[in-house]
């Protein structure tokens, strides 16, 4: 997996659709402050099991069977996942390309869950 937890580290993102969609975060962010103290972006890879995801993420996904993320978008083949960690707003936003090598468990989650709205 790929952790973002800078503004400049978007520049070596090499997927192009993953990239696009992080620079319109980052517009939409920067004037709230540098990405460190707002949260962290999680970019799943194939091979990245559901527990190691966990583990980056630094709490589950699922809690008795409930997703602990705020909304899931599909992007047209890349979903967005937003997870709040603190009262303050910090979070994690998990990135998950819809390809083969993604944790299988991890995409029906995102599939069952996501809006193609904006």
């Amino acid at each position: 997996m790929e952790i973002i937890s800078t503004w400049p580290q978007i520049d070596g993102q090499t997927d192009p659709d993953i990239k696009q969609l992080l620079l319109t975060r980052r517009d939409q962010m920067a004037e709230h402050g540098d990405l460190e103290e707002l949260g962290t972006f999680i970019i799943v890879q194939p091979g990245d099991t559901l527990a190691a995801i966990e583990q980056a993420v630094g709490a589950p996904i699922t809690t008795a069977g409930i997703t602990t993320w705020e909304w899931v978008h599909d992007h047209g083949g890349v979903f967005e996942a937003p997870i709040i960690l603190s009262d303050d707003g910090f979070g994690i936003v998990l990135i998950v390309p819809d390809i083969g090598g993604v944790a299988p468990e991890q995409l029906d989650l995102l599939r069952r869950g996501a809006s193609t709205e904006s």
